[in-house]
């Protein structure tokens, strides 16, 4: 049972930012959690504009069916794989198997994202993408850093404009 969270003395604004917005995007695989098998998730990238591979995030743990699905598309990474040697840390440092950066997934992931453009929360696996190759996925961007000396105002510039606009402030 999920507790509910009084937010009766927040803002609207702190009300509206407590529920994720999401949104349905592509994005590559480049490594898998588990085996190439039976992954249990999907570590996914995109390209920067210099032509990298860059890591983006990754999936929830993925239902059998999904993974099964998956498996048969994947391929073991070649010599020269983008993120060969990185380390790839969380909570715990995770053992992946790198695969060949072919495979396009779409996936469901929050608007939210660190300054380096990767999701903060895990994405959502909804499906492969066949027909669509790698340079079709949209390129990574990072966010604008802001400025140290800069004050914060009550409509942060990170906020997006239709949210900003909801919110009336």
């Amino acid at each position: 049972m999920q507790e509910r969270v009084d937010l009766s003395g927040h803002t609207r604004l702190e009300r509206l930012l407590h529920q994720q917005v999401r949104e349905t995007t592509e994005a590559i695989v480049g490594a898998v959690t588990g085996s190439l098998a039976t992954p249990r998730s999907l570590l996914l990238g995109r390209y920067d504009n210099h032509g990298r591979l860059q890591y983006t995030g990754r999936t929830t743990t993925l239902a059998r069916a999904a993974s099964s699905a998956v498996a048969g598309l994947l391929a073991s990474a070649r010599r020269g794989h983008p993120w060969t040697g990185r380390p790839f840390c969380g909570r715990e440092t995770l053992d992946v198997t790198l695969v060949e950066p072919e495979l396009v997934v779409e996936v469901g992931v929050g608007v939210v994202r660190d300054t380096s453009g990767r999701w903060r929360h895990p994405a959502r696996l909804h499906r492969a993408r066949l027909y669509l190759s790698p340079g079709e996925v949209p390129r990574i961007t990072a966010l604008p850093r802001r400025h140290p000396s800069s004050t914060a105002s009550t409509s942060p510039g990170w906020l997006p404009a239709r949210l900003q606009r909801v919110c009336g402030e």
